[in-house]
Formats: structure tokens, sequence, C-alpha cells
């Protein structure tokens, strides 16, 4: 009878500038770390070097990957898996956002449920992005059969719908589970007879390069909104 607790080390890949120097958009697909993004990863893969992870997984993203082969460098013989179904949400183009509309779409877009928004930035549904994450998740946490240890390198987005899952909040917002670039948080699942019995979150949104959040009071799309508003809706 299968009976014991997954430990999930659930992590925000580290900072990307997703503006160029013209503060144009980049496309998020191709997006890869920044200096400062893999110092952040750095200092976090030297905190966590004698933990052992039986399985490592990542997106297919770039930023992703990069995070992940960082975290596991005092590993190397440890592979990472990657996943395509955990890829971030896929937005539309920012200068199709209406001005009109761009408070409620971009600052606002993660407060789904108080706004009634079926997709975020005019792209991908919501309610299937959800979807293909949890499935994805579910399956790995009920795939396995004894306690260990799982990193995820993964996205914002991502991980704040996870982490509303382990509330059992389904498709509500996710304003609240701020991730930070760089950050971990600790998951632990109790999987009775395959079925996940128990969850408890023991740590959330943890940036060792600042502990005590100094400076950080923007959210992801804060940054987003002000580089709209800035930019004329980047419609030049």
């Amino acid at each position: 009878m299968a009976d014991f607790w997954l430990r999930i080390f659930l992590v925000r890949h580290g900072h990307v500038a997703y503006f160029d120097k013209e503060n144009k958009p980049v496309n998020p697909k191709y997006a890869s770390l920044s200096p400062q993004g893999v110092e952040q990863i750095r200092l976090l893969a030297e905190s966590i070097k004698d933990i052992s992870f039986e399985n490592v997984y990542s997106s297919t993203m770039p930023r992703s990957i990069q995070t992940a082969e960082i975290l596991t460098q005092y590993q190397p013989s440890k592979e990472v898996i990657a996943v395509d179904t955990i890829r971030e949400i896929k937005s539309g183009r920012l200068r199709d956002v209406p001005a009109d509309k761009a408070q409620t779409e971009l600052k606002e877009a993660y407060l789904l449920q108080t706004n009634q928004l079926q997709h975020f930035l005019q792209g991908e549904n919501w309610e299937a992005f959800s979807r293909r994450v949890i499935e994805w998740f579910e399956q790995v946490i009920v795939s396995d059969s004894s306690r260990q240890n799982i990193l995820i390198s993964s996205h914002d987005v991502v991980n704040r719908i996870i982490i509303n899952w382990m509330f059992d909040n389904h498709l509500a917002d996710i304003y609240t589970q701020e991730q930070d670039y760089g950050c971990l948080n600790i998951l632990d699942i109790h999987v009775k007879n395959n079925r996940i019995f128990r969850k408890r979150i023991k740590l959330q949104n943890f940036t060792i390069y600042n502990p005590f959040k100094t400076e950080l009071f923007n959210s992801a799309m804060d940054d987003v909104y002000n580089m709209y508003v800035n930019n004329n809706g980047f419609k030049e």
C-alpha cells in the first residue's frame, strides 16, 4: 500500500529582460536569463546543493531550462526533463490591447475571477491553461511510488496556478500568489493508494538573493503595464 510524502521544490526562473534596449517587447518564447537572473539562480543553487532530487523538470522555454541546469550543477548526472505542458501561458500582442482596457487586462490580469477574464491578454484561455498545468502536475505526483524530492523549474503564472491548486482554488484570482524572479516554493504532498491525500505549503516565494523583499514592490504585470503606458501602447 503506497503511503508517502512528496516534496516539490517549485522554482520560478531567474530575471529575464522582456523588453529590449528600445523598450520593445521581446518574444517571451525565446527570452533567456539576464546576468542578474543567472546570479539569482546561482545563489539558490548554492543553498540547495546538498539536496538530492530524484526527478528534475523544466518547461521547454530557454529561461526555464537554463534555471534547471544551474540548479542541478552540483548534480551533473541528473537529467533535466523538459516538458512543454508547463510552458508559460501565452499572451496576445500587447499592441492589440485597447488603451481603455489596459488597466483591467494588463495591470489586473491576474484578477481573472474578479474581472471575469476568459483569456490572458487576449491570448490563451485561462481554463484551458489551468487544465494543462494541473493535469500534468497531478500525473507527476501520483506516478511516483515512494518518498522523494522533485525539482520543477517553471514560470510565474504556472507557479501561481499550482499554488492556488494547493489551496483548492480552481480558476480563482492568482494575484495574491506572488512569484518573484528566482523564488523558491516548497510543497509537501501526501500520496496514499495512488491518490492525493493531503497538501501543505512549507515555503512560498522565498528569494534567497533578497529575503526581506527590499524594493520588490511590483508584481510582474505592474512592470508590463508601466512599459505599455510609457511606450504609448507599443503602437508606434
